[in-house]
């Protein structure tokens, strides 16, 4: 047996935490490159100049849209030419995403400013690489993970309701894609077994989710920022984010794939599309399990569905833009979770395409 555990190299979070950033970046140099959404750019371009001392260099980049390799290696080249000491990206996931993989192949540091509490994808190694029609191509595994994560919950706050449902529902798969990896004996994103502290990591987020997710949600519908909602961001950005790659990703993660696979364009966001897949993941588990499990399952499963309504989460097909009954379309979904990725053989038993629809037909039925 050989455990593992990844995580960026200092994770910051607060309101004004951007303020720590100059500090920060003296211990990588002068030069550094900042990899911005074209609607942020010239908001953080004023911000960053005003926070920042005037010896360090900025070279502002506008993100080309989507994360390609031809765009991390435009960024890549131009790390090198000018002598960049340190990439940053900000924004959302795609930025993010291109920044560690233009990092990774010009080998500079990367420190990653998310400006919503959206994904997990902040904190790991991974980006999710797509070609110029968007069509994914490979989840690559980067050398190391962000040297820095810096999270201003200020800035955070500003983003939409939206975007702050999508990070829970995809923190809130962690927990329960963990254990089924670790049932199932299946390996990491590093090919290693989940460490005890990687596991825990997994459950915390579930944990503050329940009991902090709702007040979180409206304090951000009042633009309040409060120790609720800083919990909530970090289990959505830091430990999902840490949990996910330590552990590994099952059937909930898988759903969201098959749907992207069969349903096209399917415009919802991740994190909406894999808190389904949950619910479709925790009732293959309740049709598994027997005696003392059964009942432990049932009362997940309830506290799971107050949760979702308390907060927003889909709990049917129509939440996700899909006909329920369109008798095709579920059959098409069904077999892609099994043909478009291996994350439904990481579960502890074997999952059929008749299975996933039957959930898929079920919660439909029983969520009222």
């Amino acid at each position: 047996m050989m455990v593992s555990l990844s995580a960026p190299g200092k994770y910051i979070q607060g309101a004004g935490a951007i303020e720590k950033l100059e500090s920060v970046l003296w211990s990588f140099g002068r030069e550094v490159m900042v990899l911005c959404g074209k609607r942020t750019g010239a908001e953080m371009e004023e911000k960053l100049k005003k926070t920042l001392d005037g010896n360090l260099h900025l070279h502002i980049e506008p993100f080309g849209g989507e994360v390609t390799q031809a765009e991390a290696e435009r960024l890549s080249s131009y790390a090198i030419e000018h002598q960049i000491d340190v990439i940053i990206g900000i924004g959302g996931g795609k930025v993010l995403d291109t920044a560690k993989y233009a990092a990774d192949l010009s080998e500079r540091p990367v420190i990653i400013m998310p400006t919503s509490a959206a994904s997990d994808a902040p904190c790991s190694a991974m980006a999710v690489i797509y070609d110029d029609k968007g069509t994914y191509v490979d989840a690559l595994i980067t050398k190391r993970n962000p040297d820095v994560v810096l999270v201003d919950t200020q800035l955070v706050l500003t983003a939409s309701k939206k975007l702050l449902l999508a990070g829970m529902g995809d923190a809130f798969a962690t927990y329960y894609e963990a254990r089924a990896c670790k049932l199932a004996g299946a390996k990491n994103t590093y090919g290693c077994d989940s460490s005890e502290a990687g596991f825990a990591i997994a459950k915390l987020c579930k944990d503050i989710l329940l009991q902090y997710g709702e007040e979180a949600v409206k304090d951000h519908e009042e633009g309040r920022l409060t120790p609720a909602f800083e919990k909530v961001v970090e289990a959505n950005i830091y430990l999902s984010g840490v949990g996910f790659e330590n552990n590994g990703c099952a059937v909930a993660h898988g759903i969201y794939n098959g749907m992207t696979a069969a349903v096209r364009p399917f415009s919802v966001y991740h994190g909406i599309g894999v808190a389904y897949g949950t619910l479709i993941q925790l009732l293959l588990e309740q049709e598994e399990a027997k005696g003392a499990e059964k009942v432990a399952a049932l009362e997940e499963w309830e506290e799971t569905i107050r949760f979702y309504k308390a907060v927003g989460l889909p709990t049917k097909l129509a939440d996700l833009g899909i006909d329920a009954d369109d008798e095709s379309l579920l059959e098409a979904i069904s077999q892609a979770v099994l043909t478009s990725c291996s994350l439904a053989q990481n579960m502890p038993f074997t999952v059929t395409a008749s299975m996933i629809r039957q959930a898929m037909e079920g919660l439909e039925k029983r969520v009222i």
